[in-house]
């Protein structure tokens, strides 16, 4: 893997590097050697022996991004995916993601093939101009006589040139202006279903995450860390851990108390030995059952209003609206009212999160997965008090994440940086941090606890005439390294889908109640959608009920926008909509929304086989996310989409009492078991707009289709999560 400059060096020498810098494509090679950091953009080298290495800044969890990324490059040199390597690069602003203010870098809102697909395609295009240019002044022929296929340059149709033999030409070539993207006619590789690159490794096990980090001599540390939110150690006796063979060494630090072993087992055992007394009185009236509590108390007073998003690319502003109330006195309509409440959940990713860190020759080498690279090299560079230029920040590939790996705080890093700050051991030996399961699942940075009332005036017609919702809950991206807190001081997540509803309603009233407590809180796979489409699409549902139209018909004709009615009806059309419930006993839900520009609906069935016992047969997908880059990877998207939501929806709840979560692992936070896993469908929108993303797409309108088909078989609709809660069981 190349990480620092002195490799990049090496393996660029005599070759072509090729990035984007504005408008222009330029090989950067010569200002990298004068400059520590990439210049802007380097994706793309062809090494000396004509390889070809594409350089990927995006966090790799499992979304599939650096096949994807390599398959714009790969189409643009003609070059078949699995000749491709695929290389992640080091922190630097050249990867920084424009969806995001400041263009930081970070995986997140699936923006990545969004922000990425010119520039990676330009950058290849690129590279396809310059070589066929270099082969023209080799064999004195004409351009258009010589053609890039298979990784190699034909001329006549005959003679096959490798690109090692024109690399030397290329070098010192000035960048191609204009830069020739393929008409998506001429596409072979874009839209065509490919194999992962990393799909032999996962296989065969020599996929490298940060569990498999091996330095030799290091040193395993585990935390004891608070067991209630707000505790503070009061007095440690650590003896009887020091006594235990292997392990090393005790160290208290701000996020707990440190213990360092030859091994996990040895360090675990040191845990478990320490006797720590804590002053947990900080949480004593902290508790879920109270925060429900306060929430309902906020939701019938004002909130802060909210009217516009002023986000570039997202930006949209409501219009001065009357409220259900006021439209129903002043029309005539009948006033709808439900309330809705979804709990904390935890990311549980199931790679526990782990942190390497040592010192060699001079340089601070820090190998974990994250996605959130520009704030967490910033946090150990600030913790270690030294100069950005002395850290390395190795990104591995996540087992898993769904947005926990992009802690706004980088806990579990700065805790490793922490170690290392303060440990003797660390002087010598490099150190391996290993958070526990219930580390994880007890240590915060939940998807925020959110209530929110909904009201609808419905008019004579069947049609709604005013839409109000209040939405009370901490805001998930209000940080110092990233906020998404507006001009109205709302957390603009918070209103996610919403603000923006796909239902073409004039008359729109939103506010806000923002709180505070001990309990961490950030975003999770889907953010605000992951709730509000859930309160949206149940209480739809419900408004249709109330008019006497079918759920279906109902949302069509509150929807304007084509691409919407679209997916919707593709969804009903695929999963043979039924009305809702069929002759057979067989219940229908369906659910649409909008993610950033990508458009999803879903169809669940669902089988009564006994009272309160239920099976979720079938959930049928339908999606528009403009041009596909790889089908394979957006069905595999949906299907991980509908798994993680299904998990949630059914189980996903983090309680806390005084403080302190009930949940810790998997026996008490579950997720879905295979014998529940429905059938999963997913078909997609042929379509040629610009593409969008599909990572947290698939999470959201999966639990409110089926709480629709729950309800129908039940007679009444399920207003809070988990579905569990309300004992019923999913067999």
């Amino acid at each position: 893997m190349i990480q620092s400059r002195r490799d990049f060096l090496a393996a660029a020498k005599d070759g072509l590097v090729l990035g984007i810098m504005g408008e222009s494509i330029t090989s950067f090679a010569a200002s990298f050697d004068q400059d520590q950091a990439f210049s802007q953009s380097d994706f793309l080298s062809i090494l000396p022996n004509g390889a070809v290495r594409v350089f990927v800044g995006q966090g790799e969890m499992g979304q599939d991004i650096f096949s994807g990324l390599a398959i714009l490059i790969a189409e643009e040199l003609n070059t078949p995916l699995e000749e491709i390597e695929v290389v992640a690069a080091p922190v630097s602003a050249a990867f920084g993601n424009s969806f995001f203010p400041g263009s930081p870098q970070m995986t997140a809102a699936s923006s990545s093939i969004k922000v990425f697909y010119i520039p990676y395609r330009t950058a290849g295009a690129s590279a396809r101009q310059m070589l066929r240019a270099a082969a023209t002044d080799l064999l004195n022929k004409k351009v258009e006589s010589i053609v890039l296929t298979g990784g190699e340059l034909i001329c006549d149709g005959r003679e096959r040139i490798p690109f090692s033999r024109v690399l030397p030409l290329v070098t010192n070539m000035p960048a191609p202006d204009p830069v020739e993207l393929k008409d998506p006619s001429e596409f072979k590789i874009i839209g065509t279903s490919q194999r992962g690159i990393d799909v032999t490794d996962k296989v065969n096990g020599t996929h490298g995450y940060g569990m498999d980090v091996i330095e030799p001599g290091a040193l395993t540390a585990v935390v004891a860390h608070p067991p209630s939110f707000g505790a503070q150690i009061q007095q440690i006796d650590s003896s009887a851990a020091l006594a235990i063979p292997g392990v090393r060494e005790v160290v208290v630090i701000p996020t707990g108390v440190a213990v360092i072993g030859e091994n996990y087992w040895v360090a675990d055992s040191g845990k478990k030995a320490l006797v720590i007394d804590w002053d947990e009185s900080a949480g004593q009236d902290l508790s879920t059952a109270n925060i429900e509590e306060h929430y309902r108390e906020l939701a019938v007073k004002p909130g802060q209003a909210f009217t516009f998003n002023p986000i570039p690319g997202m930006d949209y502003q409501l219009k001065p609206s009357l409220g259900p109330s006021k439209y129903a006195q002043e029309n005539g309509a009948v006033i709808i009212e439900s309330e809705f409440v979804a709990p904390y959940l935890a990311h549980a990713p199931m790679e526990p999160l782990n942190c390497t860190i040592f010192e060699h020759d001079g340089l601070i080498h820090v190998h974990t997965g994250t996605h959130y690279q520009f704030a967490d090299k910033a946090a150990i560079v600030k913790t270690l008090q030294v100069e950005a230029s002395s850290v390395r920040l190795h990104t591995l590939p996540m087992g898993g994440s769904f947005g926990r790996r992009a802690c706004p705080k980088s806990d579990w890093i700065v805790e490793a940086a922490q170690i290392f700050k303060h440990a003797q051991t660390a002087r010598k030996s490099p150190i391996k941090l290993v958070w526990s399961r219930e580390d994880d699942i007890t240590g915060g940075w939940y998807r925020p606890f959110v209530l929110s009332k909904v009201s609808a005036a419905l008019k004579e017609d069947g049609t709604i005439g005013s839409w109000a919702q209040r939405i009370v809950g901490q805001p998930a991206i209000d940080h110092d390294t990233l906020s998404f807190i507006g001009p109205e001081k709302i957390d603009l997540t918070t209103v996610d889908a919403v603000g923006n509803l796909v239902y073409d309603i004039q008359d729109k009233v939103i506010d806000v109640h923002h709180t505070e407590n001990l309990v961490p809180v950030q975003w999770m796979r889907s953010v605000g959608h992951s709730h509000n489409v859930f309160f949206v699409e149940t209480f739809m549902s419900e408004l249709a009920d109330r008019s006497g139209a079918d759920q279906l018909a109902f949302r069509l004709g509150h929807i304007k926008e084509d691409r919407v009615k679209r997916v919707l009806e593709l969804a009903a059309e695929k999963g043979r909509w039924n009305g809702g419930l069929g002759k057979d006993g067989r219940a229908h839900g369906i659910s649409v929304h909008e993610f950033y520009g990508t458009y999803v609906a879903n169809l669940a069935e669902v089988i009564q086989v006994a009272e309160d016992k239920y099976k979720i047969s079938k959930i049928v997908y339908a999606v528009d996310l403009g041009t596909v880059v790889n089908p394979d990877a957006v069905r595999a998207q949906m299907e991980s989409g509908a798994i993680l939501a299904l998990s949630s929806a059914l189980y996903g709840e983090i309680e806390i009492e005084k403080g302190t979560p009930r949940q810790s692992n998997f026996d008490t936070y579950r997720p879905l078991r295979f014998r529940q896993c429905p059938d999963i469908e997913t078909h997609i929108v042929s379509s040629n707009s610009p593409p969008t993303g599909a990572g947290e797409t698939g999470v959201p309108s999966v639990a409110p289709a089926v709480c629709n088909a729950i309800a129908k078989l039940r007679g009444k609709y399920l207003r809070a999560l988990p579905i569990a809660k309300h004992g019923i069981d999913i067999v």
